[in-house]
């Protein structure tokens, strides 16, 4: 009976939400004794029963969407023959552009798509003319430690090897989330062709998205690329760079933290400060006390309401971090927001910290997100909310799952759909 169980919390641990409905349904149908023992397993049987309304509202959607409006999420959704279906359906695509846009949809799920079908993707992309080859180059980036190293080796000398500097600026940006697969070489080359870039704006795009796998870096390079970021002299480049490097704050060493923190905080343009802030939160439960307080402040001191929605959500990953009346003062200030769309984006960025958040605090949360009018506000923010999904109660689950089976636009109802089924 144990090794039963272990196997139905195995199949219910699957990666893709899609799959793990499809091999639950696959065990209750083949006899009696499995049904039971599927139902037997209580989170099993409420994740199952959570997902078969979502699952069957995607498939009726499915056929209205085209390639290029799917996501990961929806991919994650589906079941391995339907993503197998689109591939082949991208890859058929004679127009350049409609095939560049299936690519960048499909090409942000590589994690869930099987061999060879990220091969293929990745051969296709390269084989793209030089401007769409690095928006495709962008979403390949999250899928790179599923590659073989050649494929991976292709990418990285096709993004370095763009003649626009502009579009070599985004395809580089668009690999460091996967830097951690990359060879040290393939590293230092990017890190060098990002600091090499002429332009501010585009050396503070390749920055930022470097970021993201800062952790992989050996030291000089982090403090080169902190350094480099420090140094931009225009305030909309700097505050683009330290956003980016928010996502690496755990690989920095404590003077560097601070150094970023102070330059962001020392910004003088709102926008600009509420963009570095928001960056910031990405690695909130790395920095020290005073200086994850000094941020909250700030966020919360901004004027401009629009800017303070911003800083808040992207203070929402760091809520496990703050104390109680950090994150309460967060939630109360999002919540205050007059202009309902900026209550939207600020309720959304909470979202990613909900689980920390005190039953009451997730309970307003989620009547505000209902309580919005404009279907786009409230389609934003049920996706938002759909990343702590699991955090909340039965009755608030439900609540976000018939709020999103009733929105009337089909490719925002599958966004949302398919946010709350992932994993």
């Amino acid at each position: 009976m144990e090794l039963v169980q272990a196997i139905i919390r195995g199949v219910a641990a699957s990666d893709s939400a899609g799959d793990a409905a499809g091999g639950l349904r696959a065990l209750m149908l083949s006899n009696k004794f499995l049904k039971a023992s599927v139902l037997g397993e209580q989170s099993v049987k409420e994740y199952y029963e959570f997902l078969q309304p979502l699952i069957g509202a995607f498939n009726a959607l499915k056929p209205h969407l085209a390639i290029h409006q799917m996501n990961r999420h929806m991919l994650a959704l589906m079941g391995p023959k339907q993503r197998q279906k689109l591939v082949t359906a991208a890859l058929d695509l004679s127009n350049s552009w409609n095939k560049a846009k299936a690519i960048v949809a499909l090409g942000a799920g590589l994690g869930v798509l099987e061999r060879p079908q990220p091969q293929v993707l990745v051969a296709a992309a390269l084989g793209l003319p030089e401007t769409m080859k690095a928006t495709a180059i962008v979403a390949l980036g999250t899928g790179l430690g599923t590659l073989e190293q050649s494929q991976q080796q292709a990418l990285v000398a096709a993004a370095l090897g763009l003649a626009d500097e502009g579009d070599k600026a985004r395809a580089i940006a668009g690999l460091g989330v996967g830097l951690a697969a990359l060879e040290r070489s393939q590293q230092q080359a990017l890190v060098t062709a990002a600091l090499g870039l002429a332009r501010g704006l585009h050396k503070a795009h390749a920055i930022a998205g470097l970021g993201a796998g800062l952790t992989a870096l050996e030291r000089l390079q982090q403090q080169a690329l902190v350094t480099a970021a420090l140094d931009l002299t225009d305030e909309w480049h700097k505050s683009m760079a330290i956003a980016g490097l928010g996502a690496g704050l755990a690989a920095l060493e404590r003077l560097q933290q601070q150094a970023l923190v102070a330059a962001a905080l020392g910004l003088a343009d709102r926008f600009h400060k509420a963009r570095a802030i928001a960056g910031l939160g990405a690695g909130l439960r790395f920095l020290e006390r005073l200086q994850q307080q000094a941020l909250v402040t700030a966020a919360l001191g901004l004027a401009n309401e629009g800017y303070k929605a911003w800083a808040i959500a992207g203070l929402g990953s760091g809520l496990a971090t703050l104390e109680r009346s950090q994150q309460q003062a967060l939630v109360t200030a999002a919540l205050g927001l007059a202009i309902e769309r900026d209550k939207a984006e600020a309720i959304a960025g909470l979202g990613a910290g909900l689980a920390f958040l005190e039953r009451s605090q997730q309970q307003a949360l989620v009547t505000a997100a209902l309580g919005l009018a404009d279907e786009r506000d409230k389609a934003r923010v049920l996706a938002g909310l759909g990343a702590g999904v699991a955090a909340l109660e039965r009755s608030q689950q439900q609540a976000l799952v018939t709020a999103a089976l009733g929105l009337a636009d089909d490719e925002q109802k599958a966004r949302v759909i398919a946010v709350l089924g992932a994993k």
